[in-house]
């Protein structure tokens, strides 16, 4: 399990350049309320010259809409493995189709 520390905060100043030269990793954004998401290189949209702030983008968390996210930098593939494994779900326990609707449970008064 990847563990926060180990992972290089993106300071609040950088720009975006930071981003670029990262054999097109992506960034993980974590939100005040802790959800954890991956931002794909493609969607911070930056280049080599680019000098505006890479937090001026319009971050937001997807499962509360907080706009406050901190970046970190995922250094490898390896790494990024090992947060995709972290942050999977617990398997579900299966649930059989039916072609049943749910039970009313006022139906037995009259």
């Amino acid at each position: 399990m990847v563990s926060l520390p180990d992972m290089i905060e993106i300071s609040r100043d950088a720009p975006g350049s930071v981003a670029c030269g990262r054999s097109g990793l992506p960034l993980l954004a974590i939100c005040p309320n802790r959800h954890r998401r991956t931002v794909p290189f493609r969607l911070v949209r930056t280049s080599e010259s680019d000098q505006t702030p890479l937090y001026g983008r319009p971050f937001k968390c997807r499962a509360c809409g907080s706009p406050e996210v901190t970046l970190y930098d995922i250094e490898s593939q390896a790494e990024l493995d090992a947060l995709h494994s972290a942050m999977a779900e617990p398997p579900k326990p299966a649930k059989a189709p039916t072609t049943h609707g749910p039970r009313d449970p006022a139906a037995g008064f009259v």
